[in-house]
């Protein structure tokens, strides 16, 4: 089912074009699924020179197609529609994009181009959303404005706007349960998506100057992947009593300048100045120095990542009767009240912070294990506007 194609320039820059699908790549790593849909739906109906723009998704329960948010909020669209009789169905049924004109004779059969509340189309054309080797939906752009019929461009820009939009759609059905995997699963689809994105663009060959900001975040989402699975991993292998604690005598002030001295360049990028109070002759205690040592270096790199530009980080060590107390505290923009009981859950992020930096949420569950596994506990005492401490508390002895 095709119309007349007619030759035409293209109807965008290949700049706009390119600025266009990479920021909606882009946006994979931090957008919501609905969101995306929106910018996927306003740029076919931009990229096209269409006067509407609309994205079909079949529910399985009801059998019938529905519109996602419309390019054009004032439309009074149907609630479904039948995939018999629709061009979203017979693209559905046929998995092949279409091109229709008003000359032609099915054209008035369709439902779309008959539905209550939609501008009549002089016009259409429509591409299959593919996930996973299924037909899930239709991507639809109607009344090119500039008066020419859609081409084969059209249907190639249509073609990876739809790949785009199955992509955020399949990453939002991954597992729901509420086990530990699920929420693993959960955290993984963000990066994927990011990265399934960006790969999808890159192997078309659509984009030019936008390659380099691309594959910057390919590096960042994959070491973020990274980071994630190594940390979950950590985090399974405690909770389920299979990590290696060694005991051996550990000089807690020797791991803190361990730290700091890592923690240096970091610092000195935002001008955070770290200093160290130690109790003269602290006693040593009983662990594991690489296990204490990722504790701190944790706590200390989310009291710089977290702190306001020229910040201070200070961490202090004493002694508390039969106790050791590492007191890590910083001048960042300190914790809302009602965030604190969570901070130990498990892939928590303080909603406000999901902008300014990203982590995997499991570095403060893992430091509160690996504390307990040694006998010891973590405390966080926080004031909006003034900054954070986490106390650190190890017996001297096990």
């Amino acid at each position: 089912m095709t119309g007349n194609q007619t030759s035409q320039q293209p109807n965008s820059s290949t700049s706009q074009r390119s600025q266009r699908l990479s920021d909606i790549s882009l946006a994979m790593s931090s957008s919501t699924r609905e969101h995306l849909l929106e910018m996927i739906i306003a740029a076919a109906a931009e990229l096209t020179n269409s006067g509407q723009a609309s994205l079909l998704l079949l529910d399985p329960a009801t059998g019938k197609l529905h519109f996602a948010p419309d390019s054009n909020s004032t439309t009074n669209v149907p609630s479904g529609i039948p995939v018999e009789g629709s061009v979203a169905g017979w693209i559905l049924r046929h998995g092949q994009p279409v091109i229709l004109d008003s000359n032609m004779p099915t054209f008035n059969t369709f439902i779309e181009t008959r539905a209550e509340g939609l501008r009549r189309p002089r016009n259409l054309a429509g591409v299959p959303l593919t996930t996973r080797s299924r037909t899930i939906g239709a991507l639809e752009v109607s009344n090119k404005d500039d008066g020419n019929d859609y081409d084969g461009d059209d249907v190639e820009l249509l073609q990876v706007l739809a790949s785009l939009a199955a992509v955020a759609i399949d990453n939002n059905h991954l597992l729901q349960q509420t086990d530990l995997i699920a929420e693993f699963m959960h955290e993984l689809k963000t990066p994927l998506m990011a990265l399934t994105a960006a790969s999808e663009l890159l192997a078309r060959d659509l984009l030019d100057e936008k390659q380099i900001e691309l594959n910057e975040m390919i590096q960042r989402e994959t070491m973020r992947l990274s980071k994630m699975a190594q940390d979950f991993l950590d985090l399974t292998r405690l909770e389920s009593g299979r990590a290696q604690i060694t005991r051996q005598p550990v000089d807690l002030t020797e791991v803190i300048v361990d730290v700091v001295r890592l923690q240096e360049p970091q610092a000195a990028t935002r001008d955070i100045v770290v200093s160290v109070h130690a109790d003269e002759n602290l006693p040593a205690i009983s662990g594991d120095y690489d296990r204490l040592r990722q504790v701190f270096l944790n706590l200390t790199s989310n009291a710089i990542k977290y702190n306001e530009e020229g910040g201070q980080v200070t961490i202090n060590l004493c002694l508390q009767e039969e106790e050791l107390l590492v007191e890590i505290t910083d001048t960042g923009p300190g914790i809302a009240e009602k965030n604190l009981p969570h901070l130990f859950d498990r892939f928590y992020r303080i909603p406000d912070s999901e902008g300014f930096t990203k982590g995997t949420g499991l570095g403060l569950s893992i430091a509160a294990r690996i504390l307990q596994e040694h006998g010891g506990r973590i405390e966080v005492e926080s004031e909006l506007g003034i900054g954070s401490t986490f106390r650190c508390y190890l017996p001297l002895q096990l």
